[in-house]
């Protein structure tokens, strides 16, 4: 499995002295916590945004939140693309029409490392047209097993701080990418601009993510052309009946050899 880092000389913990209260005893303890710093965003010279983030995968993230917001649609679009680590910046160059570059440039703003700080235009209008699909991709119930297992225990910075969510892009034999971020957006758009960079068919990809599937979650997902959407926790009302609008479907909790199953006929799942 492969986990992109454009960070090198970026640490992603910060070591903190604490107390830590066990058995009884109050003690000092140095803790590990994930970082966060804020990233500007300009596009053809605007600012647009910024992003409180895990300093990881920068152009992926930014990437992908214009693939998300529809902005970019070809990889050939990107002219150039450049990370500052020390300004705190990510400048792009786009060919794209201009209004679809006005998308973003009307809504400047702060976009939050928090899991409830996605953000979309419309997330009814932002769904991509439905696909028939003539073959369903299959998948064994145990992959989904596999697949979010390996999700849990990668050797990133969850395991050394426990603070942040992580995405992961598969097949049905193996785990291709995990991807980290504080929120699960950030972590879900990391993952669909990796895809959109390396022009990635996510038609017969599996889409997993640590956080909740909403609404937001569920437009990235049918933007990128992702069958199945699978989550170790919850997803909302509203994100699985527009996985029903967009045919992809939804599993969720999937914990303990056990999952829940939304069937929308985005992929088949097959007994073992």
């Amino acid at each position: 499995m492969v986990a992109s880092n454009d960070n090198s000389e970026i640490t992603l913990t910060v070591e903190i002295p604490a107390r830590r209260y066990s058995k009884g005893i109050l003690e000092s303890k140095t803790i590990s916590l994930a970082r966060e710093a804020p990233y500007t965003l300009f596009v053809n010279d605007s600012e647009i945004l910024s992003i409180s983030t895990l300093p990881s995968n920068l152009k992926e993230l930014f990437v992908g939140f214009l693939v998300s917001e529809g902005v970019l649609i070809n990889p050939r679009e990107i002219l150039e693309c450049a990370v500052d680590h020390a300004a705190r910046i990510v400048r792009m160059e786009l060919d794209a029409p201009p209004e679809r570059v006005a998308r973003v440039l009307e809504r400047k703003g702060m976009l939050t490392s928090g899991c409830a700080g996605g953000m979309v235009f419309s997330v009814v209008t932002a769904l991509a047209p439905a696909e028939q699909k003539d073959d369903r991709l299959k998948v064994l119930c145990s992959t989904i097993i596999e697949r979010m297992r390996e999700l849990d225990t990668f050797p990133g910075t969850y395991a050394i701080t426990r603070g942040v969510h992580a995405a992961s892009l598969a097949d049905s034999s193996r785990t291709i990418a995990i991807l980290e971020d504080l929120g699960r957006h950030n972590a879900v758009d990391k993952i669909v601009g990796h895809c959109f960079l390396n022009e990635i068919d996510t038609r017969d990809k599996l889409l997993l993510s640590t956080g909740r599937i909403t609404s937001e979650v569920l437009v990235k997902a049918s933007r990128s052309r992702f069958p199945i959407v699978i989550s170790r926790s919850s997803a909302s009302a509203m994100a699985v009946g527009m996985a029903k609008q967009s045919h992809i479907d939804v599993v969720t909790y999937v914990r303990g050899g056990r999952f829940n199953y939304f069937d929308h006929g985005g992929a088949e799942l097959v007994e073992d």
